[in-house]
C-alpha cells in the first residue's frame, strides 16, 4: 500500500489536484471483490476534503482521477485519516483470517460478491470486507491492520420484510 501512495505522489496529476487541495488527507483504499475474492479492478485510493471523497486510480499510464463525491457514512460518523504505519497484515495475511472467521461468524451465509477497504474506523486501522450474500444480506467483517483481531462484525437485511 505504501508503494502504491508513494507512486501516487510523484504523479503530476496528483501534486496538481494537492496544490488546489493541501487540507485532503488519505482515507482509505478500496477494491472490489468477487466471491472467490479475485480482485474486479485495481486498487482505489481515496482523499478527503471538504465533505467529499476524490478517487485516484492506477491505470497504464499512471493514475486517473474520479470526480470528487460525497462520502456515504452515518450522520454522526467522522471520516478519519488512514494511518498507513499502523498496517501489520498483509492483505493476504487478512484474507486468510477472513476466511477463517467468516463461516463462524456467519454460518449460514453463502458468499455473493463484495469489496474491501483499507480505513480507520473508529480509531482502529481495519481490513473492512463487506459481500452481499445469496440470502440477500450484507455480511461485514472488520479485522484490525495492527493484530489480526475481529474488530466488529454484522449482518444486515438487504430487504425489508
Amino acid at each position: 500500500m505504501k508503494e502504491l501512495v508513494e507512486k501516487l505522489s510523484a504523479d503530476d496529476l496528483f501534486k496538481d489536484w494537492q496544490k488546489e487541495n493541501p487540507e485532503s488527507f488519505l482515507s482509505h483504499f478500496f477494491v472490489p471483490l468477487d466471491s472467490k475474492f479475485n480482485f474486479n479492478s485495481g486498487w482505489e485510493i481515496g482523499y478527503f476534503v471538504n465533505e467529499q471523497i476524490t478517487v485516484f486510480v492506477a491505470n497504464d499510464n499512471g493514475f486517473e482521477i474520479k470526480p470528487a463525491d460525497q462520502i456515504f457514512k452515518k450522520p454522526n460518523a467522522e471520516v478519519e485519516p488512514l494511518k498507513l504505519d499502523e498496517v501489520k497484515l498483509s492483505f493476504e495475511q487478512a484474507l486468510e483470517i477472513f476466511k477463517e472467521r467468516f463461516p463462524e461468524t456467519f454460518p449460514a451465509a453463502v458468499l455473493g460478491d463484495g469489496f474491501l477497504i483499507l480505513q480507520t474506523y473508529q480509531g482502529n486501522t481495519v481490513w473492512n470486507f463487506t459481500f452481499i450474500t445469496k440470502q440477500l444480506k450484507f455480511a461485514n467483517l472488520k479485522i484490525s491492520a495492527v493484530d489480526g483481531n475481529v474488530v466488529d462484525s454484522q449482518e444486515v437485511d438487504l430487504v425489508q420484510k
